[in-house]
């Protein structure tokens, strides 16, 4: 009997083991069929399921993603199996979740970051009772985002549990609002608060309320102005602010008084708003202020002298703003170019990728004039035609500059000789054919580390052969795309071998003799001339007929024929004339025109609607036997009276000066007067209009010179 029991225990003590065994296995195994597990990385993802399995000892990084917990009471059971890893990082991401428990969290004892993302029907009430009860003092991170939620309890981050938290992240929900109450000064540790794209139009702060953060991310919300960080007394409500993003709003207005009660703020964005100015002194009242973000502002149009007075301020990121650093038509400047960096004497970095500059000689010398301190220089894509010496002259500190994607091909050899630092230039995607002994001086090529000249038209003739020699013996950087974006673009037989494989033997590139060269083309010249001179005294008579029958059988092809009267025509003239001399053109020329049944073509009566302006001038020009112009200083001040007039000019040599009737309304004065309407006065006959005595014999001439035949031939071919 003894025996038998003794054996019943060994047996039930066998299959214990083994039960242990298997649980043991299964909870240091990983689901394959539904999760990957990284023991190296310590991290498992898990998918698909409706539970949540055992995961390897290991794992303390655990992501639950795309699995269906509707139906089931998410709490402090539900995830029984994974309590005992010591989960520092926990993950939640689109698991229909409906409700959380109170008890959820409570075994994460060593829980660092929490993820809930894209759980849109989770009761957001229910997550605020289950963070109360968090177990753990080594919470940093809580990212509640892409739940699309537009509404979340202000005391959502109230609890004691989370007074160690570094960190929260609400992007990507629909906020209107946000409000910081008084126990978020209790949050010490709190340094990072992201709110970007949400909705939200303005934040609401307690009356007691310090925040002690680092960094605010208001991007892509609804803002129109810079949200307020004073209290009543006037005190900063975050101190220790240093980095405000406000990209992709609405701002329309920036002014010094914006940035008030951020004494720390070293680093502002405000990319992609709707600013339309940069005000005086708009960054003036930021002491610590170092880094400016002010991209992709494409409204913006003035930047007022002192708009970057900073003396603080080191980095400018001002790309892609299509902004013009020129004057406009009406030659007001957008912008002081003496002034527009003077009161930034500390800068460091600038960026002007994607804007306008203009290559004149003195405008881009008077912007960088005082940036002595400057170190990096991006010039990107900015229309760059020319590099004049007076473009750096002051730049005596850089040492990186970037110049690419400009319409460059030359440039003076002491353009970049005062830049005694520099290190890296970039010319890569310019119109560069070629660069030889000169075009950069000794002292700048031994100091060079990097030098990038990739995607440019490189000419491979005898120019270049002193380039083809340096970059095979060099050891400046010419960028990772060396030798296969150094490529011959001309001559053609050329075309697509690299520089490095262009090898002219020194014979084929000795110069030859210049005198010779002048001989030559000296007698071939004189050669040349006499022939000329002989042929036209023999036989002058003979070319000017031969020229004029070419003329005329050249005119008839294009039909061109000849016109006695208008009856081949819809009207009897075409009337050109400015709007500012409207009033008499209705009032005195049409009705007195078509009284003596003279039909004229006016613009604004004949014109087919929807049509362009050109075409419709085109069709009821030709429709038109004779073409008036009346002229006065508001028709020389006019653009598209000019280009009407040039027209005119075109067709008053096919068929003759007939063809043309000017009628001088006022005087044009010497200031107004162009080079197309005073050729056309020096050739052509004009009236004159005076009110007055002699006005009815101006009348009378006018009907006579529209009914008079056009000449034949043309007076002028």
């Amino acid at each position: 009997m003894v025996m038998r029991e003794i054996h019943l225990m060994c047996l039930f003590g066998s299959v214990l083991q083994t039960v242990n065994t298997r649980i043991n296995k299964t909870e240091n195994t990983c689901l394959e069929s539904h999760c990957t597990c990284d023991e190296q990385q310590k991290n498992a993802t898990c998918t698909g399921l409706d539970y949540v399995p055992h995961i390897p000892g290991s794992v303390e990084q655990l992501e639950l993603i795309h699995n269906n917990f509707s139906d089931v009471n998410f709490s402090r059971r539900f995830l029984s199996n994974i309590t005992k890893n010591n989960i520092n990082q926990f993950k939640l991401i689109g698991n229909f979740i409906n409700y959380v428990e109170k008890d959820v969290f409570v075994d994460f004892i060593t829980l660092k970051s929490l993820t809930i993302s894209e759980e849109k029907q989770l009761n957001v009430t229910s997550l605020c009772n289950a963070l109360v009860f968090v177990n753990t003092t080594h919470l940093e991170r809580i990212h509640l985002y892409r739940n699309y939620w537009n509404n979340i309890p202000f005391d959502v981050f109230e609890a004691m549990s989370l007074r160690t938290v570094t960190s929260i992240s609400l992007e990507e929900n629909q906020l209107a609002t946000f409000k910081f109450p008084d126990w978020y000064t209790e949050l010490k540790n709190l340094k990072t608060i992201n709110l970007s794209d949400n909705n939200i139009i303005h934040i609401n702060f307690g009356d007691d309320v310090t925040l002690l953060i680092e960094k605010l991310d208001l991007s892509r919300n609804d803002f129109v102005r810079i949200p307020t960080f004073c209290d009543k007394m006037k005190r900063s409500q975050v101190p220790k602010l240093r980095s405000l993003i406000l990209n992709g709003n609405a701002i329309r207005y920036l002014y010094p008084k914006c940035f008030s009660c951020m004494p720390s703020l070293q680093s502002i964005s405000l990319h992609a708003n709707r600013l339309t100015v940069l005000r005086n002194n708009t960054f003036s009242e930021l002491p610590q202020l170092k880094y400016v973000f002010f991209q992709f502002n494409y409204q913006l149009k003035t930047i007022e002298p002192t708009a970057f007075n900073s003396t603080s301020l080191i980095s400018i990121h001002f790309g892609y703003n299509n902004f013009r650093f020129d004057k406009t038509k009406n030659n007001n400047s957008r912008f002081n170019a003496e002034h527009i960096f003077k009161h930034s004497p500390s800068l460091l970095f600038l960026d002007l990728t994607n804007n306008y500059l203009p290559s004149d000689n003195n405008t881009l010398g008077l912007m960088f004039g005082n940036l002595d301190e400057l170190k990096y220089l991006i010039l990107q894509s900015v229309g760059l035609r020319k590099l004049y010496p007076s473009f750096f002259r002051n730049l005596t500190s850089l040492e990186k500059i970037i110049l690419q994607g400009n319409y460059i091909h030359s440039w003076p050899p002491e353009t970049f000789d005062n830049m005694r630092s520099i290190k890296y230039i970039n010319l890569r995607s310019n119109l560069i054919h070629a660069l030889n002994k000169s075009s950069l001086s000794e002292n700048i090529l031994h100091q060079l580390e990097k030098l990038d000249l990739a995607n440019n038209p490189f000419t491979c003739t005898c120019d270049l052969m002193w380039f083809r020699n340096w970059v095979r013996t060099t050891k400046v950087n010419l960028s990772l795309t060396f030798p296969q974006e150094y490529i011959c673009n001309f001559p053609a037989e050329m075309r697509g071998r690299l520089i490095i494989e262009y090898n002219p033997t020194p014979e084929s590139c000795e110069p030859t003799n210049p005198f010779i060269v002048i001989a030559t083309i000296l007698s071939t010249f004189t050669f040349v001339v006499i022939v000329v001179i002989l042929l036209a005294y023999k036989c002058h008579t003979y070319i000017r007929n031969y020229c004029y029958i070419m003329r005329l059988h050249r005119l008839r092809k294009r039909g061109y024929l000849r016109l006695n009267n208008s009856d081949d025509f819809e009207f009897h003239a075409f009337v050109v004339y400015c709007d500012a001399d409207r009033e008499w053109v209705h009032s005195e020329f049409i009705k007195r025109m078509e009284h003596e049944q003279i039909k004229l073509c006016v613009h604004h009566r004949e014109f087919d609607p929807g049509v362009p302006i050109t075409e419709n001038i085109d069709k009821y020009m030709n429709k038109s036997w004779k073409v008036v112009i009346i002229m006065s200083n508001d028709f020389a001040r006019s653009d598209w009276c000019q280009w009407e007039c040039d027209y005119v000019q075109e067709r008053r040599r096919r068929q003759g000066k007939d063809a043309c009737v000017l009628i001088m309304l006022k005087a044009i004065d010497a200031y107004h007067m162009t080079s197309g309407i005073r050729s056309l006065l020096h050739t052509t006959p004009y009236l004159r209009y005076k009110k007055g005595i002699g006005e009815a014999l101006f009348w009378q001439a006018l009907v006579n010179t529209l009914r008079r035949p056009l000449s034949v031939p043309p007076m002028a071919i």
